[in-house]
């Protein structure tokens, strides 16, 4: 018989890294979004108008002044450089995101296996996110990266650190701003205090290098582009998200519609339904916090069903949503992965868990596939996209997790 070859994890993570550097060196290469933050920075210095301003034919840019000013060293270097370098990070960040999660887990507690079988799960579960966020150069990982960074800071008693990294991400890109109300309802008031204080100030800083005049002037463009009550975040024809999908849905421009048009409602209908969906999450948010205000939460493990929450539900929130946004599910998919791996544990085998938990399981293999459909059948993505698959299957995950509270408390108070 031919000897079976056989390679340790130590080679695996060899050839995963060598192919990983190869990937990330071929994708710089191409001109994505990291293109329009590095334009930005360089129009920034020339005084542009960096949110009327058309980039890449098509595409606007909705970050924040500060931004901009923060990438404008960089443009001195080549723009593959920089883009390379970019996604090394978003790497790290990524790297990052799984430590503090499995911290939170306490994950290096369990056999060695255990550990790296978790971890890949959370990658294979995710893979569609982590690849689109890669491929197009996009910033959604640091701002996951930053919102949980920051909030591992504030534990450890590092209030003013861990409120600035959270400042950091709302002046980037507004969506972490989720956080600040959940810092206030758990009572970490120098949290609060400190990401307040920071983002004041980080609005302000570019007025340091472009003018004060030129700089108020920006902030008022990018509100404007950011800024719910516009036509052009409510009736949404992005790719992802509630407004997108009530867009979808309810309203046809100039006749044409999507393979999920149902019937033709006014703006103010379509509006009034996407802000209903929206408050419809901000209350639900009270189901998932399940203490009175101003208490910490009852263990680690409770708080990652917290924060797992609130970043799962971010970009149903928000306007200008593309698919790479649901990468804000990897928190709730880590939580998932190791409460049916201790549900699994407790019953001894796969096959023996009670049939809720089978039925939750085939829901979110459901879930996972629409998710994942492009990168297995990308031909399709124009359908995908018009029928907002990755939409509804964020909802599907959604109704799940709302079900699977945690059921054993044995990590340590934080």
């Amino acid at each position: 018989m031919k000897q079976i070859l056989k390679i340790s994890y130590h080679q695996f993570k060899i050839v995963a890294l060598i192919a990983l550097a190869i990937f990330l060196i071929i994708e710089a290469f191409r001109q994505c979004d990291f293109n329009i933050f590095f334009t930005a920075a360089e129009d920034i210095a020339l005084g542009e108008n960096l949110y009327t301003k058309i980039y890449q034919g098509w595409l606007h840019y909705y970050y924040s002044p500060f931004f901009a000013v923060l990438l404008h060293p960089f443009t001195y270097l080549p723009e593959y450089v920089v883009t390379l370098l970019w996604l090394i990070l978003n790497v790290y960040f990524f790297y990052r995101i799984w430590e503090i999660l499995s911290d939170w887990l306490e994950i290096k507690m369990l056999p060695v296996f255990t550990q790296r079988l978790l971890f890949w799960l959370s990658v294979i579960a995710c893979v569609q996110g982590i690849r689109d966020n890669l491929h197009y150069h996009q910033i959604t990982i640091m701002m996951v990266y930053l919102g949980l960074q920051g909030m591992e800071w504030i534990l450890k008693n590092k209030e003013w650190q861990g409120g600035a990294l959270i400042a950091l991400g709302i002046n980037i890109k507004i969506m972490p701003i989720i956080i600040f109300p959940y810092l206030i309802y758990r009572g970490y008031w120098k949290g609060a205090v400190s990401a307040t204080i920071f983002w004041i100030a980080l609005l302000f800083v570019p007025a340091i290098f472009i003018g004060w005049e030129y700089n108020t002037f920006l902030l008022g463009e990018w509100w404007n582009g950011i800024n719910p009550s516009q036509k052009e975040n409510t009736l949404d024809f992005s790719r992802a998200g509630f407004a997108s999908l009530v867009t979808a849905l309810f309203h046809s421009q100039k006749g044409e519609t999507r393979p999920i048009f149902l019937t033709q409602f006014s703006q103010e209908t379509v509006i009034f339904i996407t802000n209903g969906l929206r408050l419809f999450v901000v209350v639900f948010t009270l189901y998932f916090l399940r203490t009175m205000p101003f208490q910490k939460a009852k263990s680690n493990l409770h708080r990652l069903w917290e924060m797992g929450y609130l970043f799962l539900v971010t970009p149903f929130l928000f306007p200008h949503q593309q698919n790479y946004a649901y990468f804000y599910i990897y928190p709730a998919a880590v939580y998932l992965i190791y409460f049916f791996y201790k549900k699994i544990k407790t019953h001894g085998h796969l096959g023996e868990l009670p049939k809720r938990d089978k039925i939750f399981l085939f829901v979110l293999g459901i879930s996972y596939l629409m998710m994942s459909a492009e990168l297995f059948l990308g031909e399709f993505r124009t359908f995908y996209i018009d029928i907002r698959l990755m939409t509804w299957a964020a909802i599907l995950v959604l109704i799940v997790y709302s079900m699977c509270p945690p059921v054993s408390e044995n990590t340590n108070e934080a």
